[in-house]
């Protein structure tokens, strides 16, 4: 680094999460070969799954599901560093960047939200039958669509400005590591840069103001996008914890793709040294009482549902135990709750980075069936469950989306944050 940045005094008094050359070494600067072949292969199967889809319904329902899944998911990344910052948790810091690179797929989720408008009429019932719904006033295909994109522009745009305030303390150390766009990108991060001490305490301010903001706004636009894009789809049901049950079963996934990811670059990087035994814990303690908490909103539900027994209500529970559902209901309980309850419960486990991703699989598995629970039983009036190459295809194409996204990501910037911007404190053991 040289001296007329301006930086070089100040380094002393910087405190460093990871020393810069070892956090400058799980850059690439590159996607690898093999990543970027398979997200591409798996982005044409399901252009192609949805294009040679026998029926035009199933082929918006898996869409519609899958955005339900990986933007709750992906958004969750961004609350992943503003919880850790509004929270003063030290324990998470180093797992910071893999949740942040969770957020590069918001940019394709707001396109595909907008897309979502040409099969609407395929999956809203409340568009061909006027009087189907409770609030007609609201429910306006063209104000939905609307009212949701001008809100998710909102919170994706204190999204992006939440993760240049985050990056822009370690950008400075990237201009040399990096070329072409990558290198122009890291530059406006860093641009006017003052110093690393004035940048990191710049930004911890700055951090510390935006976070309990965009946690706010997060859990009300997507108790509102929920209630758009999946509630509406049960004409008169009403459910007043549908929001938080929505964008924390995001959260949850996001914990676990956490953990799947910090398992692999735990290895390929040789990173043992910075996320330990206790990190992995205090990550598996999150998970263990997030699935707890996922479960008590749907035992919350349900039970209002089942002593009220009034048939607007149960219609969400009727659904989904009939017509062939059932069966799946019941995997989608096992793999989100009974299996990760029973596989968490104990202490030695969640400390194994193996053992801990493997249960994150379950989960995402379970998650993903959920989302497509939310929506498939309300939409489908033919015969069978629809669920098939069709689905399997456009789940694929949506995870090579997601996945060339979080490789662009995570081959520009660091696996861990390398300049501390929380404030004083360092992370404990825990018990």
């Amino acid at each position: 680094m040289s001296e007329d940045t301006g930086t070089m005094s100040s380094e002393e008094s910087v405190d460093y999460v990871v020393p810069p050359e070892r956090a400058l070494q799980t850059v690439p600067g590159k996607i690898p070969a093999r990543v970027l072949w398979l997200s591409l292969g798996a982005i044409g199967v399901g252009l192609a799954a949805f294009f040679l889809a026998g029926s035009e319904k199933r082929a918006w329902q898996a869409t519609w599901s899958n955005f339900l899944f990986w933007t709750a998911l992906s958004q969750a990344g961004v609350i992943f560093g503003a919880g850790l910052q509004a929270a003063k948790g030290h324990w998470g810091k180093g797992f910071r960047r893999i949740a942040e690179a969770a957020a590069a797929f918001l940019p394709a989720s707001l396109v595909i939200f907008f897309l979502l408008w040409f099969g609407a009429d395929q999956i809203l019932p409340w568009i061909q039958d006027q009087g189907a719904h409770v609030n007609r006033t609201w429910l306006q295909k063209g104000d939905l669509f609307v009212r949701n994109g001008a809100l998710l522009l909102v919170l994706y745009g204190l999204s992006f400005w939440f993760l240049k305030t985050s990056l822009r303390p370690d950008a400075e150390l990237l201009v040399d590591e990096l070329d072409g766009w990558r290198r122009s990108l890291v530059k406006w991060i860093s641009s006017g840069w003052r110093g690393a001490e004035e940048e990191v305490e710049r930004s911890r301010n700055l951090l510390g103001k935006l976070s309990p903001a965009l946690i706010l706004l997060w859990a009300a636009i997507f108790s509102l996008l929920s209630y758009d894009l999946a509630m509406s789809l049960m004409p008169g049901f009403l459910s007043f914890i549908w929001g938080p049950y929505y964008f924390i079963g995001g959260w949850l996934c996001m914990l676990a793709l956490v953990a799947i990811m910090a398992n692999r670059y735990h290895w390929e990087y040789g990173l043992s040294d910075q996320w330990d035994r206790w990190q992995f814990h205090d990550l598996g303690k999150l998970l263990f009482a997030f699935t707890i908490f996922w479960a008590y909103l749907w035992w919350s539900q349900f039970l209002v549902i089942w002593y009220g027994n009034i048939p607007y209500e149960t219609v969400f529970f009727e659904q989904r135990t009939t017509g062939g559902f059932g069966p799946l209901y019941t995997l989608q309980m096992i793999l989100i709750f009974g299996l990760p309850f029973v596989l968490l419960l104990f202490r030695k486990p969640k400390m194994n980075p193996g053992y801990l991703a493997f249960v994150s699989v379950l989960t995402l598995g379970g998650f993903w069936l959920e989302r497509f629970l939310l929506v498939a039983p309300s939409t489908w009036q033919g015969t069978g469950v629809p669920i098939g190459w069709t689905e399997v295809g456009i789940t694929v194409g949506f995870l090579g989306v997601f996945s060339l996204c979080f490789a662009l990501y995570s081959s520009t910037f660091p696996k861990v944050p390398i300049r501390e911007t929380l404030i004083e404190g360092t992370a404990s053991t825990g018990p």
